[in-house]
């Protein structure tokens, strides 16, 4: 069985990495609730979570009597005829300013920076949206909730302590000239968003804007230490966005097939083409470079690798091999985008195919349940469940989830241990119930192999026991 192993390289030429950081202050932004909700009030799935229910049911019942202004109706058009929704919505939210009460357009800004999709109904939505703004009284609305607001800008403050900022400067070659704003969204959920303002002047604007998804015993949101990696995505996209679509008709031609081949995948996370997907292997290779720059362990980086291959991100070890050769050449590349040639000609030399294939092969397998699937007639008196991997595994985590018929069909588990004498064995122990049907999964992300890979798909075990 082969394993894959990448060899990364840190860079000689590049001090910052470890410098004196740049602090990140999250704020919640007036103009970012804004469009959630507006979104949210038209119907727009991605802006529909409830995740804090103190704050969505707040919102919901506030503007319940906007749900057929002719904002919202508008808003339902563009998103048909347009397909202005998830980060079309927030590149909006950023490019408007609230001045006395009025929000207009921000001006001076590139006429690419605002995103594509909006279009012409960029003018008629400002001033819609201005209307929408006044008779709701908006601002009382926000001003009522500063409490809530202050409380998550301190819960995440205390997280991201520890994010280097200077890594973006040092890893990309640049820096924004405006600088970095970190945006918490209440109504969000669990979608998180990277977009920039680009100025007539050259001058640029990054931001990450992360929604809000835990809470504590009360309702109110808490941020764990893991929000950090996605916060670092999302601002690695105001780099790597640029650089996807300057180079993508030069890798259009083998980026559809690989799209091809896993669009199914993608199109499951939103990425609807192969330029999408583009944009997202070059942010989530350049994240797997930032914990390899700040020491983190193999078994970090490879469970980074093989989360990401498994979303169908299936070249992105070759890429993150790539992105350490770069770091070693920076005297003759100062810049990613400098690189960016070597990356074109990279993934135009590669099979897609095999690719795939070498993706698989780094996964592991669940090659057998000691029941067999779908099985009609299994012995109530079996009291053990003996699962049997392709390969050594990493004993901890592991878990599973209930099926398809939820708490009725779950089997009363009286422990869960790995074979002592072959950690490719795990063994649950339980009691079953004559004349019963039992479903139970065992998904892709909840195990791994001893090398941090995470298996290959999600399994399925459905049986019912005989009489």
């Amino acid at each position: 069985m082969k394993y894959l192993f990448v060899t990364f390289f840190i860079s000689l030429t590049c001090p910052a990495i470890f410098s004196q950081n740049t602090m990140l202050h999250p704020v919640v932004d007036e103009r970012t609730e804004l469009l959630s909700i507006v979104f949210r009030m038209a119907g727009s799935r991605e802006y529909m979570n409830s995740d804090i229910k103190i704050y969505t049911s707040a919102i919901d019942d506030y503007f319940k009597g906007y749900k057929n202004d002719p904002l919202i109706k508008f808003v339902r058009k563009i998103t048909k005829r347009s397909g202005v929704s998830f980060d079309a919505v927030m590149s909006m939210a950023v490019h408007i300013e609230l001045t006395n009460g009025t929000i207009s357009l921000i001006k001076n800004i590139s006429s690419t920076s605002l995103d594509s999709r909006w279009g012409n109904n960029s003018e008629k939505f400002v001033s819609l949206l201005n209307d929408f703004y006044r008779k709701s009284d908006f601002s009382r609305f926000f001003a009522e909730h500063k409490a809530l607001y202050a409380l998550a800008e301190k819960r995440l403050s205390e997280v991201v302590k520890t994010i280097d900022m200077n890594w973006f400067e040092s890893f990309y070659g640049k820096k924004p000239d405006v600088g970095y704003t970190l945006i918490i969204s209440l109504s969000n959920g669990g979608c998180n968003y990277g977009p920039e303002v680009m100025y007539l002047d050259g001058r640029e604007e990054l931001y990450s804007i992360i929604g809000s998804w835990e809470t504590d015993s009360l309702g109110f949101p808490v941020y764990s230490n893991d929000i950090s990696e996605t916060i670092i995505h999302e601002f690695c996209h105001s780099f790597c966005d640029q650089l996807a679509t300057s180079y993508y008709p030069e890798m259009k031609t083998v980026a559809d097939r690989f799209f091809n081949l896993v669009q199914e995948n993608m199109q499951r996370q939103a990425y609807i083409n192969a330029r999408s997907m583009l944009n997202e292997i070059l942010v989530r290779a350049s994240v797997i470079e930032y914990f390899h720059a700040h020491q983190a362990s193999q078994v970090k980086i490879n469970n980074l690798l093989g989360a990401e291959q498994a979303s169908g991100f299936i070249w992105i070890d070759t890429l993150v091999g790539a992105f350490g050769k770069y770091e070693k050449l920076r005297k003759d590349y100062p810049t990613l985008e400098k690189y960016m040639p070597e990356i074109v000609k990279l993934q135009n030399s590669l099979s897609p195919e095999e690719q795939q294939k070498t993706a698989e092969a780094n996964r592991p397998q669940l090659i057998s349940f000691s029941i067999g699937k779908n099985r009609l007639d299994v012995d109530p008196s079996i009291k053990e469940l003996l699962l049997t991997f392709d390969r050594p595994m990493m004993t901890r985590p592991y878990g599973m989830n209930k099926g398809k018929c939820g708490d009725k069909c779950w089997p009363k588990i009286t422990s869960v241990k790995w074979n002592p004498e072959k950690n490719n064995e795990l063994i649950i122990s339980w009691e079953l119930l004559p004349d019963h049907h039992y479903s139970m999964i065992f998904p892709a992300r909840f195990m791994m192999d001893e090398h941090g890979f995470y298996m290959k798909e999600t399994y399925y075990l459905d049986f019912k026991t005989k009489k």
